[in-house]
């Protein structure tokens, strides 16, 4: 190994360890914050996958058949920062964002999707999170203006 090879690893070592949390940051796959409280969390796969799961089974118009989207709910995500409130934001990792009443979690089975048919989702194919509605099961819900808000490659969620 070169001096600057063995100087570098042993720099990123030294910093990992004195800033743990630098080290984990890439680990997260989602943050969520309430903005009223300032609470926030950031969240790895496995806490994510520790969250109750659920199973939505729907279509939308990006996908061609009846599809099962596993993974927890938007509401009880969302409870780990807190109540109160009425609008979340979600962001995408290209900065899209869209803004959801935070009714939409409490009056239908929103999933954090990190899967689909039993598929996990990479980054490049929707993931690692899709905001899924379950737009089969409710008329209502087959509208432009919920399609907007199945966004996917989630990393942010703001409670506000």
């Amino acid at each position: 190994m070169t001096r600057l090879k063995t100087m570098t690893l042993l720099f990123a070592t030294a910093l990992a360890l004195a800033f743990p949390r630098l080290a984990l940051a890439q680990d997260t796959l989602l943050t969520v914050t309430n903005t009223l409280t300032g609470a926030q969390v950031m969240l790895t796969e496995a806490d994510l996958k520790a969250v109750p799961q659920a199973t939505v089974s729907t279509e939308n118009e990006f996908v061609d058949t009846m599809t099962a989207f596993e993974g927890p709910l938007g509401r009880d995500v969302l409870a780990l920062v807190g109540e109160g409130g009425n609008t979340v934001v979600l962001t995408a990792v290209n900065d899209y964002a869209v803004e959801v009443p935070l009714e939409d979690f409490i009056n239908y089975e929103v999933v954090f999707a990190m899967s689909a048919d039993g598929e996990v989702f990479s980054r490049r194919d929707k993931g690692p999170i899709w905001v899924v509605y379950p737009m089969s099961d409710h008329a209502e819900l087959q509208d432009p203006v919920y399609n907007a808000r199945l966004i996917w490659q989630l990393v942010k969620v703001e409670v506000k």
